[in-house]
């Protein structure tokens, strides 16, 4: 058993040494092929010899992707070292890379092999456009997929939930005025040193609003908008402000707080009692891809059980049942089951998307 506050400060080069360490175990380290030649990586399937023969040969991988930089190189990394395929990054906020993704589509020429995104509106967008083609997943992994995460028989994926809570610099904010809690930025004495993304950033933003507006309160926002906080367009700009100290303390994804963490960043990530907003980062192929078969081997990766524990290991929720709980360094974060974690169905969230966004962009005066 855990509590239900637990805090998290990096520093020093010997917790950077560990926390790498402890990611290593989702990567190409314990892949082996089996007597014909399979893909064979913790037990699972990953490609058949002639899958990954084929994938081998179509070269590198062009994959387009909203989350961070920091956790999708170790992902990447992770998986050329198990299969010898490169991967190519193209990482943009998600709302920039929609637009991205949809005038290439519209235009014939999507650059992408594999997008993953946040954003229910996005998802659904891309999807509608064409943007997908269905990919096929190995027994072995479907069979241990939350029935939740395929959609559309296989078009796109939830690759895992990420999770927005809040952190503090922890050189500037001492111990003991370190908030604990969501209700305690709304305290005056944070005014002018609190920091949020723009709601319209994508798929994190919009979770985030659901969360603050349905679990914390009506006038949660207000609160906090009445401490003056900095507006940023992206959570990786608001997370560098807070890692230099420009802003004191401010909502972040969980993932791309502690990846800045093993940095060097002094950030202290906290896992409030109200609970987090948790959002789903979908995974598919692009349509027309020329390769792929290795788009198809990188997906199964990434949602195999050793994709999963290196998502888990920078404190993303996975969708391949019976994996461990999610960590950032010596931290467990809750079980899923806990209650910690808040996500709206995407029926929900587009339900309340255009709703929450009015709202917000008139609490906070923002017109951007």
């Amino acid at each position: 058993m855990h509590k239900r506050f637990r805090r998290l400060a990096v520093a020093g080069v010997a917790v950077l040494g560990l926390a790498l360490a402890g990611c290593s175990g989702g990567g190409g380290d314990s892949a082996q092929t089996n007597e014909n030649g399979d893909l064979v990586i913790d037990g699972e399937l990953i490609a058949t010899a002639d899958e990954l023969g084929k994938a081998q040969q179509e070269g590198n991988l062009v994959f387009y992707t909203g989350g961070s930089e920091q956790s999708e190189r170790e992902a990447a990394d992770a998986f050329t070292e198990a299969t010898g395929i490169g991967v190519e990054i193209v990482r943009l906020a998600p709302n920039r890379l929609s637009e991205r993704i949809l005038s290439e589509q519209a235009a014939g020429k999507l650059g992408a092999d594999v997008i993953r995104i946040s954003g229910e509106d996005l998802i659904v967008g891309i999807a509608d456009a064409g943007a997908f083609q269905p990919t096929t997943i190995n027994k072995d992994i479907a069979g241990a997929l939350d029935p939740d995460a395929t959609y559309d028989n296989g078009l796109y994926f939830n690759s895992y939930d990420r999770v927005y809570s809040f952190g503090y610099n922890n050189m500037a904010v001492d111990e003991q005025d370190a908030p604990k809690n969501w209700q305690d930025l709304l305290d005056s004495k944070w005014s002018g040193k609190l920091g949020i993304v723009q709601v319209g950033a994508g798929g994190s933003t919009t979770a985030l609003t659901r969360f603050q507006m349905g679990s914390l309160g009506d006038g949660y926002l207000k609160g906090y908008a009445a401490n003056k906080p900095r507006i940023f367009d992206s959570s990786a700009s608001l997370t560098d402000s807070l890692a230099r100290g420009e802003i004191s303390a401010g909502p972040v994804p969980i993932a791309t707080a502690y990846a800045s963490t093993l940095e060097g960043a002094p950030i202290t990530i906290a896992t409030p009692e109200e609970g987090a907003a948790a959002y789903p980062f979908y995974l598919g192929q692009a349509a027309g891809t020329e390769r792929s078969a290795a788009a198809t081997v990188f997906i199964n990766w990434l949602l195999s059980a050793s994709g999963q524990k290196l998502a888990a290991s920078i404190g993303d929720y996975p969708v391949h049942q019976n994996m461990p709980n999610p960590t950032i360094g010596d931290i467990e974060l809750p079980a899923a089951s806990s209650g910690f974690l808040h996500r709206a169905t995407i029926d929900e969230s587009l339900k309340n998307l255009e709703p929450d966004a009015d709202a917000w962009r008139k609490i906070f005066g923002y017109t951007g």
